[in-house]
């Protein structure tokens, strides 16, 4: 119940501060940290190490949440929920992958990758459902801001993991 009410709170707190964390007008990905987080505590914990073939339902069903949080925020459902989904798929299937301690230096790559691939999807969605016009370099900008300024916050929130 703990651990619950703990994630509960953080939820609402990275929520709360990407709706009024702007940078040029456009809100930062911070909902992405809340994936790699449940990616490298629910992979990384001594029960699902153990077993052989571990369940990808609950993490998906956490990742579909986040991203439905996302989405009514937005006011668009859909998009970040298949983006927060197949990311955070990924992010698991690394995680299972890779079975050496990670590095600081691998995180920060993890971290970047990962919200460029989370930026990039939902990006292409909304731009291909909606038909927006907009400048490569405006996106490219957008995409590379957020993943930068993930990387300190993701590396300080998973410090001491895995």
């Amino acid at each position: 119940m703990k651990k619950h009410l703990k994630w509960a709170i953080f939820i609402f707190i990275v929520f709360l501060t990407e709706q009024y964390f702007l940078i040029d007008g456009n809100t930062l990905n911070f909902s992405f940290l809340l994936i790699y987080l449940f990616a490298i505590e629910y992979t990384f914990t001594e029960t699902e190490q153990k077993k052989i073939t571990s369940s990808e339902l609950f993490p998906l069903i956490f990742f579909a949440i986040i991203g439905l949080i996302e989405d009514l925020f937005q006011g668009i459902i859909g998009p970040a929920i298949i983006s927060k989904s197949i990311t955070g798929m990924f992010l698991i299937v690394l995680a299972r992958q890779i079975f050496f301690n990670w590095t600081e230096i691998f995180k920060t790559l993890v971290i970047f990758s990962f919200t460029i691939l989370d930026e990039t999807i939902y990006s292409s969605i909304i731009i291909y459902s909606f038909s927006i016009e907009i400048f490569p370099s405006l996106l490219l900008k957008k995409i590379l801001i957020s993943g930068l300024i993930n990387i300190p916050f993701g590396l300080i929130l998973s410090w001491k993991r895995p």
